[in-house]
């Protein structure tokens, strides 16, 4: 899918020119189906996936080296959709509540330690707390 946040091509620049000619390579994929809407209500269907390699060097039962090349598929049953939605702007409202309420709070607290501990403070410098 082009455009779609967070795309990426897992295997992309993935070179194994280089490595051991006699190595075996084992691709395991893990595909999950998805579905993106957009605002507008435009879906676009896509494939999300995962890639695990292995490279290692494998012998037969005779001893001769058989290169080889796996790939295993695990197909999701499971469908991922994303909807791309607007905030409502009573969400807003209720955010910015909370973070208002939030520094009150804390505002008070401080406010009463601070209190407490200038109240403690007074009487032991009178004399009266033992």
């Amino acid at each position: 899918v082009q455009n779609v946040h967070g795309a990426f091509n897992a295997l992309g620049g993935a070179d194994r020119l280089t490595s051991n000619p006699l190595a075996s390579h084992d691709y395991i994929l893990k595909i999950v189906p998805t579905v993106y809407e957009d605002k507008s209500g435009k879906q676009r269907y896509s494939y999300q996936y995962t890639v695990a390699n292995k490279e290692y060097v494998a012998y037969s039962h005779t001893g001769r080296i058989i290169p080889a090349i796996w790939f295993r598929y695990d197909l999701s049953p499971i469908t991922v959709k994303y909807t791309e939605r607007r905030q409502p702007l009573y969400r807003f409202i209720t955010t910015i509540c909370a973070i208002i309420g939030g520094t009150f709070t804390v505002a008070g607290i401080l406010d009463s330690c601070i209190f407490t501990a200038s109240e403690a403070w007074k009487k032991i410098q009178l004399g009266k707390m033992h």
